[in-house]
């Protein structure tokens, strides 16, 4: 449960923040059983990150992964504000160009997290009559718009935004993992996978493409990639990278924690899991990932993966696979293998 989430909710539910319906967004959303409490406005909700989008829309939200077009119509926005401080920028200068005039903005972020920064941030942006509350470990803030800094706006939405990284080489954005840099364990993984792949594969946790190019530029004999992320800005981002190739592509917005039988038949699995969702370190998200790819793959196909040194995967893989090679161990970064035999 997301304490920011706890505390902006609180401040609606006791009166602290007025909140008289009308048109509202929550932009970055996340299901709690006390979002009933907007049940009277006209809500519209985001969010780009494929498993809080399936819990809210288990509960019963329409959720879009965009942030929808600034139309400078909606009476209040609602923000759990990113901890990257650029992509924090980035959404709240957009939800300030979807409030019309005299509208309200009311953000939270738990303190580790950004929190203790908000009031700064939000009177930079010329957001008036601040008012915040602390709760929880996290803090909220809200205030009105009539005047806002158009200048403060504009740099936060250019420094946002999509944009090409490494010399031109990629399009990427702030916020999808890795986003400015070439991660240096995928890079290590390039080093060790074979380049006569071939057939159908898929790149579990793309991010903006990487891994996905090298292959596609290294591997001819592929004929079908499928880029898989939770993120949706990366699925978007991964397709662009992606678009002069001839190989057929597939680039889907997807949970791979949870095997959905969407994927069958693989030749070939690559993958720098994730092992952090938010703050916490979480190993089960890879082991999650290993057996979605092991239910992926066609008997004799291949998992490639890097990993931490630290995290221990191989008992998941030798339960899963049967059996697991560890082909490389250097730079704090270990490449392992696994055949589907049965």
């Amino acid at each position: 449960m997301s304490l920011a989430l706890n505390t902006l909710l609180y401040q609606i539910q006791n009166g602290s923040f007025h909140f008289g319906g009308g048109r509202v967004i929550f932009l970055n959303a996340m299901f709690h059983s006390d979002l009933s409490v907007l049940s009277d406005s006209d809500l519209t909700v985001q969010q780009h990150f494929k498993p809080y989008e399936n819990a809210l829309v288990q509960a019963g939200f329409t959720v879009q992964p965009d942030i929808p077009c600034d139309d400078g119509t909606y009476d209040m926005v609602c923000l759990l504000v990113p901890k990257n401080m650029v992509e924090a920028r980035y959404f709240m200068a957009r939800g300030l160009r979807l409030l019309r005039h005299g509208g309200a903005l009311i953000c939270a972020a738990d303190n580790k997290a950004g929190g203790t920064r908000l009031k700064k941030m939000m009177h930079n942006f010329g957001v008036q009559d601040l008012c915040d509350d602390a709760r929880n470990k996290a803090r909220a803030v809200w205030g009105v718009v009539n005047d806002a800094r158009e200048d403060e706006i504009e740099k936060a939405l250019s420094v946002g935004a999509v944009q090409d990284i490494l010399d031109g080489e990629y399009t990427s954005q702030a916020g999808v993992f890795g986003w400015d840099k070439v991660d240096k364990g995928s890079a290590l993984l390039t080093q060790h996978i074979p380049q006569g792949l071939k057939g159908k594969g898929a790149d579990f946790g793309c991010g903006y493409g990487y891994l996905s190019k090298f292959l596609l530029s290294h591997c001819p004999k592929i004929k079908q990639m499928h880029c898989i992320d939770a993120d949706y800005r990366a699925v978007e981002l991964c397709r662009k990278n992606l678009a002069y190739f001839n190989q057929e592509q597939q680039c889907v917005w997807r949970d791979l924690t949870q095997y959905d039988g969407g994927l069958k038949n693989l030749d070939f699995v690559v993958m720098n899991p994730p092992f952090h969702e938010g703050k916490k370190a979480d190993l089960l998200i890879g082991q999650n990932f290993i057996e979605t790819a092991y239910q992926s793959l066609r008997r004799g196909g291949r998992l490639w993966m890097v990993a931490n040194n630290h995290l221990s995967y191989e008992h998941v893989l030798n339960r899963t696979f049967l059996a697991c090679d560890k082909v490389y161990e250097g730079q704090g970064f270990k490449i392992l293998s696994a055949q589907k035999l049965k």
